[in-house]
C-alpha cells in the first residue's frame, strides 16, 4: 500500500473506532453522537410538505450541559442527513422562548 492509501485509511479507521467507542460508552450510535445516554424521547415533529423530522430527546448523564438532544433528520432522493444538537436546560428554555417570540411576530406580520 502506498503513502496515499495510508493517508486516507488511517483517519477513516480512527473515526470508525472513535464512533464505535462513543456508541458503546453511551449506549447506542445516536447516544454516541449526543455524547450522553438517551433517557427518553420527548416527542417528534414531522415538518409539513418536507421529508424532514425533528426529534427531541431527554438526555441523562453526569453533565448538566447535555440535558436535551435535538435531532434534525432530512431525507430525499439524494440521501439522508442527521444533525444532532445538544442543549443545556437553560439553552433549551432560551430556544423555546425564541420560538414563541418568532411565532408571535409571525402572527403579527401576517395580519
Amino acid at each position: 500500500m502506498g503513502h496515499l492509501e495510508w493517508f486516507l485509511l488511517v483517519p477513516a479507521a480512527a473515526t470508525i473506532v472513535y464512533l464505535a467507542y462513543r456508541s458503546m460508552r453511551y449506549g447506542g450510535f445516536k447516544a454516541g453522537l449526543f455524547g450522553s445516554r438517551i433517557i427518553g424521547t420527548a416527542g417528534e415533529l414531522t415538518l409539513a410538505g418536507r421529508a424532514s423530522v425533528v426529534r427531541v430527546y431527554v438526555l441523562g448523564g453526569e453533565f448538566p450541559e447535555k440535558a436535551i438532544g435535538i435531532e434534525a433528520v432530512t431525507s430525499n432522493q439524494d440521501g439522508y442527513s442527521m444533525s444532532p444538537l445538544v442543549l443545556s436546560r437553560d439553552e433549551a428554555t432560551q430556544l423555546a422562548t425564541l420560538l414563541q417570540v418568532a411565532v408571535r411576530d409571525s402572527q403579527r406580520a401576517h395580519h
